[in-house]
């Protein structure tokens, strides 16, 4: 492994080691409340400050909505696919299949691949897909698209704000482009621990149909990658950071749902830790492959 990839990946493996340290110590660690403070204040923190000071163009960030919205369908496609080979539930597994995680894993690590400029990708990829969540996600499992729910997400708002300011041209306060850079720079540390933290509480059911679904939760993700940035023809960074965000493993907040509405919730853990697991130890891997994609 070369010392350029390992210093990519080997924080984030440190970082999410931190979360399940303490999450299997005991140590009066509570994740639900670093999750609450990640939501409401670190997330849309994060996506303010990162599409107010990006340097990329008003229509390449609208490019790269479209590009990430292609994806959760490509992906989607191709997990409705497999789950009707399979012959398998598509309310209980459609979700956990083909939506990565695009938050927790994926934007640490484009951010240390990338930089900025991955990070700034990263950030609208991450909001399509949690747009996706919120509301197609609830659609699939009982029939209601969430809208309500969706209107009183803090991330919603904080992207609201960002087209007010790019469709008036006023600048950004400087103590208010402070405040949520300061606040937003929480949300990659806090996501690493919620990760561990989350793989030390999941139990895996079913191990042999866990071992099948992230390995096919894995192919999907690098088949998204590789069609998505064949169908766009991208290249340097955009190129590097969608596939690498296409192949990471399954969303941590699909078991949640399924959990929260009796969607076959052990056996959709078993595919969350199945799909993190043999992701990361495929990580260098990937990464390489990303830098590769996104050329000299």
């Amino acid at each position: 492994m070369s010392i350029e990839i390992l210093n990519i990946i080997a924080p984030v493996f440190v970082v999410a080691g931190i979360g399940f340290f303490l999450e299997f110590r005991g140590a009066g660690f509570h994740s639900q409340s670093l999750s609450r403070l990640a939501m409401l204040i670190g997330t849309p923190s994060l996506v303010f400050s990162s599409l107010t000071s990006t340097t990329l163009q008003d229509e390449s960030l609208v490019r790269i909505v479209t590009i990430s919205l292609a994806a959760v369908l490509v992906g989607g496609v191709l997990s409705t696919a497999v789950l009707f080979i399979l012959r398998m539930s598509l309310r209980s597994f459609l979700s956990s299949l083909s939506l990565p995680n695009a938050g927790n894993a994926g934007l640490p690590l484009v951010f240390f691949a990338f930089g900025d400029p991955g990070l700034t990708i990263g950030v609208a990829f991450f909001f399509m897909i949690a747009l996706v969540q919120y509301t197609v996600v609830p659609a699939i499992v009982t029939g209601d698209p969430g809208l309500r729910k969706l209107l009183r997400e803090p991330l919603v708002w904080s992207v609201m704000a960002v087209l007010l300011f790019k469709f008036t041209e006023f600048p950004v306060p400087v103590f208010i482009a402070n405040t949520t850079a300061l606040t937003g720079g929480i949300m990659i540390p806090i996501m690493l621990i919620l990760l561990g933290s989350a793989l030390a509480r999941l139990k895996v059911r079913d191990i042999g149909t866990s071992a099948l679904l992230g390995g096919v939760r894995l192919m999907i993700g690098i088949a998204t990658g590789l069609t998505t940035v064949m169908i766009f023809d991208l290249e340097g960074v955009e190129a590097g950071a969608i596939f690498l965000l296409c192949a990471m493993p399954s969303a941590m907040i699909t078991y949640v749902i399924a959990e929260h509405y009796g969607r076959s919730p052990e056996r959709v853990a078993g595919l969350v830790v199945s799909s993190t697991l043999l992701t990361f130890l495929c990580l260098p891997l990937l990464v390489k492959a990303a830098i590769h994609l996104a050329g000299p």
